[in-house]
């Protein structure tokens, strides 16, 4: 089924900045830790804090201890003192916005104005601003309300931040027209209004609107008023599991979005089970397609691919022999590698990509074997090379397995290597270069083309880690994983990819200057095209591409083994001619 992502979905800024105050907070506040009241408005989400240890309160007792963080919602300021007098540390997980909300209602309510709230009188974002407007403020939830208006001279009208503009709008014409002279201050958060904005434009080329959310999120059941207004058969789930497959089957093409509290993961899944669904509209060969090339990445044999590819291209590029050992060690080592990690890290990959954790899960024994089987052959057949190469892969294939075992761990997560931010990536790379690099070079003569060549085998290997970090950083974030999109934010890992590109192409720029590089090798720079151009594709932080994203990601050593072919070829020619 052809399944169409609204741009801008899921957690806002206000509550991925709420979100990682908690999980922060569980790992280095002063326990217990507390929020008052749910944190966000997402039962997955809220069950996963409090398996970090981060439990709702519901009242304010008269002694507590430890630490307590305020909602993304806010609350009045007369609770948040006395949290403060209960014995609590109190963290502020307010959303920027909705305290800029309550800072308008303190401010002219000090000024003697009536602050008019335009929202629901049972959300914890109108409570929690009204607690700031005092004995002034009140609360207008429809048309029905404004009979009830006192006589009003002085008077500032107010949004709750997750309101529909037009109806905001309405609502405050009305209420200028009966009094006249009044101030009115749209407050309503500008992720709103994108989402608003963006559901609207699914429904003019989409067949049906399926909203991703809780159902006591205020955003996301106005995101499904609106899309019905707009006449679109809707589906308001908070999980994939409550689709109603037989009935959404019918349609040729749906919209997803989804509220401001909804996590990415749960997105993802909905999003995969809709394209999962077989289509009268869609052809066979297309469906089929995509199964073949999920299995192969969710398998790792497609990484296996990639890097015997890769081998292949650098013996050739380098006028050695196509020595087979030499073809399947980077193989198998980087399957085995890669597998094993994944195999013990499923509590992570249940929230970044739960198929493929139900995919490993069901097939855990015959992954384990595998993995086993490729670490033997991988001693074995460098064994057969020379003792040194034993050596070299016998070190790799320990280091490998107790990297992905949380041996000495902070509680049951994670190794202290995984704690140290972009160990991962950096491992990862190092893994790369030393199987398609380091182990040729031990076993044939060092050539200075081996120097350049391992730089831009590092660069590719260290990108691709760090790009597949960015479409893990949710659920990585959710289970205390400390990668290089965790620790430093998505904008700044942009930044170091941004750096990792120039550096392609200096490395392969200074290689061809310096003579080492042949002057063929110049087709790598179709290679550092290609890696501008992934990089632009996550830069537009497309939601629900997952797939896709990570498709171009395993690309990039395929597509810089081509390059080296493809040079290779050029010389050969040549030299024939």
């Amino acid at each position: 089924m052809k399944v169409i992502m609204a741009r801008k979905a899921g957690f806002c800024m206000g509550v991925r900045r709420a979100v990682q105050l908690a999980i922060k907070a569980s790992y280095e506040a002063e326990k217990p830790v507390y929020t008052y009241g749910p944190l966000i408005h997402n039962e997955q989400a809220l069950k996963l804090l409090e398996m970090l240890g981060v439990r709702a309160l519901k009242e304010i007792p008269r002694k507590g201890q430890g630490t307590i963080i305020i909602r993304a919602h806010g609350v009045p300021p007369q609770d948040k003192k006395r949290l403060k007098e209960a014995g609590f540390k109190v963290i502020d997980g307010t959303c920027p916005r909705v305290s800029r909300v309550q800072a308008l209602a303190r401010r002219y309510s000090r000024e003697g104005y009536h602050v008019i709230i335009v929202g629901d009188p049972d959300h914890a974002e109108v409570k929690g601003i009204l607690g700031y407007a005092g004995e002034r403020g009140i609360v207008v939830s429809n048309f029905r309300d404004l009979e009830s208006l006192p006589p009003l001279e002085k008077y500032v009208i107010l949004s709750q931040t997750t309101q529909d503009e037009e109806f905001f709008k309405l609502l405050s014409e009305e209420i200028l027209s009966r009094y006249p002279g009044g101030k009115v201050y749209n407050t309503i958060c500008n992720a709103t209004h994108d989402r608003q904005k963006e559901v609207r434009n699914l429904c003019r080329i989409c067949d049906a609107i399926v909203v991703v959310g809780g159902k006591h999120s205020a955003n996301t059941k106005r995101l499904a008023m609106i899309a019905r207004e707009e006449g679109q058969d809707v589906f308001l789930v908070e999980t994939a599991a409550e689709l109603d497959l037989e009935k959404i089957r019918k349609y040729r093409q749906v919209g997803v979005t989804a509220g401001a509290s909804t996590p990415n993961w749960v997105i993802n899944q909905v999003i995969r089970t809709l394209e999962e669904l077989p289509s009268p509209y869609e052809s066979v060969w297309l469906r089929w397609g995509r199964k073949i090339l999920r299995f192969l990445v969710e398998s790792n044999l497609a990484l296996a691919f990639g890097a015997a590819l890769f081998s292949i291209a650098l013996l050739l590029a380098t006028d050695l022999p196509l020595y087979p050992p030499l073809i399947l060690i980077p193989a198998l080592f980087l399957f085995a590698a890669h597998t094993v990690n994944r195999l013990v890290d499923l509590k992570s990959l249940r929230l970044n990509d739960p198929f493929r954790a139900q995919f490993l899960e069901k097939n855990r024994r015959l992954f384990s074997l595998a993995t086993f089987l490729a670490y033997a052959l991988v001693l074995f057949l460098s064994w057969q090379m020379t003792p040194a190469a034993w050596v070299v892969m016998g070190f790799l294939s320990l280091g490998s397995i107790l990297y992905s075992l949380p041996l000495f761990g902070r509680g049951e997560h994670f190794s202290p290597v995984q704690r140290l931010p972009g160990a991962r990536s950096l491992f990862i790379a190092l893994g790369w270069w030393a199987v398609l690099v380091f182990l040729p070079a031990l076993v044939f003569e060092y050539r200075p083309v081996w120097g350049w060549l391992g730089l831009i085998v590092f660069i590719v290997a260290f990108a691709r880690a760090v790009f597949l970090e960015l479409l893990e950083l949710q659920g990585d974030g959710f289970v205390g994983k400390e990668t290089l999109p965790v620790f430093i934010g998505p904008q700044n890992t942009l930044r170091v990819l941004k750096i990792l590109w120039v550096g392609l192409g200096l490395a392969i720029l200074g290689g061809l200057l310096k003579g080492d590089l042949p002057h063929e090798s110049s087709f790598l720079f179709l290679a550092f095209f290609y890696n501008y151009f992934v990089l632009r594709q996550y830069e537009k932080e497309l939601l629900g591409k997952n797939f896709y994203l990570e498709l171009l990601a395993e690309g990039l050593p395929v597509v810089t083994a081509l390059c080296l072919l493809a040079g290779t070829g050029v010389k050969r020619l040549v030299a024939r001619g």
